[in-house]
This record gives structure tokens, C-alpha cells and sequence, in this order.
């Protein structure tokens, strides 16, 4: 988080949206962005249908500095998208080989370990048998 922060749109934000299996991913997404784009804000990082969503653009909008354009902005998604690819495959509680768990009420990228032990919250307006 601290490699992050001076890139966080909301500098108040001191939380990624994931798992602690995720980290690493996390980390190595942002040096590869950064490498790149070493002015980029970041907008959010959480879990999306089970991937690593690792929102950013190239750099902040300002009166003073020209908008990143078409190019950039393919570029980044690029480097990002290489990286949920990665968290497809990661278990996003442990770091351990996973694969997504789309038949829980919230999809996750788990490692069967963690998908036996990570309770399924209720999907509501069903009861427990339709589950």
C-alpha cells in the first residue's frame, strides 16, 4: 500500500479491495504500470468477477499538462490486463494455485483449500436447498 499511495486519486484511501493471495499481483502490477506511466493515478484496485481489477489512468488530468491520449490509454489497459489474466489463476486468499468459483453467490479466484473453508454468504431471496 505504501508503494501505492502517492498514486491513489483519493489520497485518504488506504485499502485494496482484495485478498492478501493477491499482494504480490498487486505490487507487480503496479511496478509495471508505474515503469511506464510513472505519473499515473490510481482510481481503485478490488476483485471483479473473480480477477484482479487494477483501475488507473495514465496520469492526472490538469489544466497544465496535455490528456493522455488513445494510445496511452490502450497501453495501460495492456499492462493491467496481463496481470488480471495472472490473478485468474491465483487464489486470492492464499496466493496458492486457483481457479474461479462462479456457482458461489460472489465470484472468487480460490485454491480448493480456501473455497472449502471460505464460507458463501446467502444469495438472497433464495434458502439454503436452492443454493
Amino acid at each position: 500500500m505504501q508503494a501505492l499511495r502517492p498514486h491513489w486519486l483519493e489520497p485518504a484511501v488506504d485499502v485494496a479491495w482484495v485478498g492478501e493471495g493477491w499482494r504480490d499481483i498487486v505490487a507487480a502490477c503496479h511496478t509495471a504500470v508505474v515503469e511506464r506511466f510513472p505519473d499515473y493515478q490510481l482510481l481503485a484496485v478490488e476483485q471483479n468477477h473473480g480477477v484482479l481489477a487494477f483501475k488507473a489512468v495514465p496520469s492526472a488530468r490538469s489544466a497544465h499538462s496535455a490528456a493522455w491520449t488513445p494510445g496511452d490509454l490502450r497501453e495501460l489497459k495492456a499492462i493491467i490486463d496481463t496481470f488480471a489474466t495472472r490473478s485468474a489463476i491465483v487464489c486470492e486468499w492464499c496466493g496458492g494455485d486457483g481457479r474461479l468459483r462462479n456457482e458461489r453467490a460472489r465470484e472468487l479466484t480460490l485454491c480448493d483449500q480456501c473455497d472449502e473453508r471460505i464460507s458463501d454468504p446467502p444469495r438472497p431471496g433464495l434458502d439454503r436447498s436452492e443454493q
